[in-house]
């Protein structure tokens, strides 16, 4: 199972572990993905033929959320996506009838609708998650044996037909935002790294191990900063580790290894951790990581770009058979925009520059409605799931950077679009929330949990640093003080080149 980490600015416990496992995940290790889609060419750009049994899964919506309160059902939300699923291979038609006659179902996947994922922050998928009728989740199972789902139901509807009230007395206790217990500190997120660092393996934490990205490029920044060699050898004896293993293969990364000497890979590339990856190994800059940087920029351009259509595909799993997504995803878009255009500063590559420009110009033309505001899933069959904070953050640094290496104004005339979206609809008093409107019943937060994926306001903070905005820079950075938890690498990198205030508690 994949799963995401980060950890808490503000508990000196959760300091000292850098990776606290806690959302987003995939099958199981050493699991081959299932045969189900016939191909002749390795590469299928198809949307996946899922793996489950025929379940009458509903599609997330208000329809859904006002038939369980009208019906006075829980609600079964099932998390999974294509690769990360199984829970229902066979289901037994005791099984439907438990779920049709006593909840309301839902499927949903998360990296189409990662609003409602993180919301719920499942830790991890496949999973299972019971709501009450107003959505708010009193039970979680990741991952579990598809022998004992009918069991766990058949357990969890009796005890919230027996035992509501105390169910719902926990629901109201726990829920609610927390302020953070202490302030955060760009020093106490390098000392947790320490902390967590593994001398002989390279990386952090355990068992598995991570790209971690945001907390190796945070490391180089933090030696550049303060001129801390020990943060510069922790993170280039990481990265030395990872090109080594299997992780690293036929030009791209695999999202993570499930041992700590990284020898054995989860074969799922994912756009995200590609674009990061590249801009690491661009700014490590030492003629072993630039030659990687070329291999990587080439798997881009060959196996992620659809040339037609001007767009990256968003993700790949690996296995006897290969499967890529074909759906336009705008974070995804945005992320290796930028790091094509830093590729092509750095490697003085052309090729990337004119990648870069003309993904630019399927993301004005597909993914940017009316309003400035950028969706998650682009295209017009897909209006309806507005993006989010890290969607509209991602967008505007790679729309700001399109205009300053092109000097066309229609990339900073979308610039200002996005930011006038930004600030109107998601703004709050500190910090951006997490999208513009509720889920249905469910209530809008913050998006300041920072997990191996950098949190939207901290990319936020990066767009306000990089066009020059201090005031609103210095807000954002102030509003790390209402962070509940998870605040590590990419806020600290952001707010030691962008907040001004490194030095200092906020």
């Amino acid at each position: 199972m994949i799963l995401l980490h980060g950890i808490s600015a503000g508990s000196s416990a959760m300091m000292k572990l850098l990776l606290a496992l806690f959302l987003a995940g995939c099958a199981g290790v050493g699991e081959e993905l299932p045969e189900t889609v016939a191909m002749e060419d390795p590469t299928v750009v198809a949307e996946w033929i899922w793996t489950d049994g025929q379940m009458a899964w509903g599609g997330w919506g208000e329809q859904l959320l006002a038939l369980a309160q009208r019906e006075d059902r829980p609600i079964l939300i099932y998390l999974a996506a294509p690769g990360c699923e199984g829970l229902f291979p066979a289901p037994t038609s005791g099984l439907n009838q438990l779920i049709a006659e006593n909840f309301v179902s839902v499927r949903v996947d998360p990296f189409k609708r990662p609003d409602i994922a993180r919301y719920y922050d499942s830790g991890g998928w496949p999973a299972l998650l019971a709501a009450l009728p107003d959505g708010r989740v009193f039970a979680r199972a990741v991952d579990i044996p598809p022998a004992n789902v009918e069991p766990y139901l058949r357990r969890l509807y009796l005890a919230y037909e027996e035992k509501r009230g105390i169910i719902v007395d926990k629901v109201r206790r726990v829920g609610g935002e927390r302020e953070a217990q202490a302030s955060f500190e760009v020093a106490a997120v390098y000392r947790a790294c320490v902390a967590a660092y593994d001398s002989t393996y390279g990386g952090f934490g355990g068992p598995s191990k991570f790209l971690e990205t945001s907390v190796l490029r945070f490391l180089l920044a933090y030696a550049d900063e303060h001129d801390e060699q020990s943060a510069r050898r922790m993170a280039l004896y990481s990265l030395d580790a990872i090109l080594d293993s299997p992780l690293y293969a036929k030009g791209a990364f695999y999202a993570y290894s499930a041992t700590p000497d990284w020898n054995a890979p989860v074969r799922e590339i994912d756009a995200l951790d590609q674009a990061a990856m590249l801009h690491l190994l661009l700014e490590a800059g030492q003629p072993r990581y630039l030659g990687a940087a070329r291999e990587l920029l080439g798997f881009i351009e060959g196996e992620f770009f659809a040339v037609d259509e001007g767009f990256f595909r968003g993700r790949r799993i690996d296995a006897e058979q290969q499967w890529t997504d074909p759906t336009f995803y705008a974070d995804r878009q945005a992320a290796l925009i930028r790091a094509c255009l830093a590729a092509s500063t750095v490697l003085e590559d052309d090729r990337a520059k004119r990648l870069a420009l003309q993904a630019g110009d399927a993301l004005l033309a597909h993914c940017i409605d009316d309003n400035g505001g950028v969706r998650h899933v682009c295209g017009a069959q897909h209006t309806e799931v507005s993006g989010l904070l890290v969607d509209q953050a991602l967008a505007a640094l790679a729309l700001w950077e399109l205009g300053q290496v092109s000097g066309e104004v229609r990339f900073a005339d979308a610039v200002d679009r996005v930011a006038r979206y930004m600030e109107d609809r998601l703004g709050g008093p500190v910090a951006f929330y997490n999208r513009a409107e509720p889920v249905g019943p469910l209530p809008r937060f913050f998006s300041h949990r920072d997990t191996g994926r950098p949190a939207g306001n901290a990319l936020a903070l990066s767009f306000y640093g990089r066009r020059g905005d201090i005031e609103r820079s210095s807000t954002l950075a102030g509003g790390l003080r209402i962070v509940p938890d998870r605040a590590y690498g990419s806020w600290a990198r952001a707010v030691l080149r962008y907040g001004g205030m490194e030095k200092s508690s906020l």
